[in-house]
């Protein structure tokens, strides 16, 4: 049986600002982005490098639900991905990552 990798997900912790911290992301496929986990660490919105909110899409871990998603599906896929990969590991590590990689077959 032939397994190949189709993506994987690298994210890196890259400031701390009063709203809370920006995480860089990037697939290997080439996308790339920001996102902005508040400073409670519930609430993720795509963001600016210097963590400035873009648009209205976010993700809030105690609800599990996407709000105002954004039209272009692989934007919300990769934020979805990239969200969820951080707040997996936060409830693992019981604090915020400072980087993390996934890979997805």
């Amino acid at each position: 049986m032939d397994i190949s990798v189709t993506a994987s997900l690298t994210c890196r912790k890259v400031l701390t600002v009063e709203a809370g911290s920006v995480y860089a992301w990037e697939t290997a496929e080439g996308t790339s982005g920001h996102v902005l986990i508040d400073a409670e660490e519930a609430v993720a919105r795509p963001c600016t490098p210097e963590g400035t909110p873009l648009g209205d899409m976010r993700l809030d871990r105690r609800i599990g639900n996407v709000e105002n998603p954004d039209p272009d599906p692989a934007l919300r896929r990769a934020f979805l991905i990239t969200a969820s990969v951080i707040f997996q590991e936060r409830e693992r590590q019981g604090r915020l990552p400072d980087a993390v990689t996934r890979t997805y077959w």
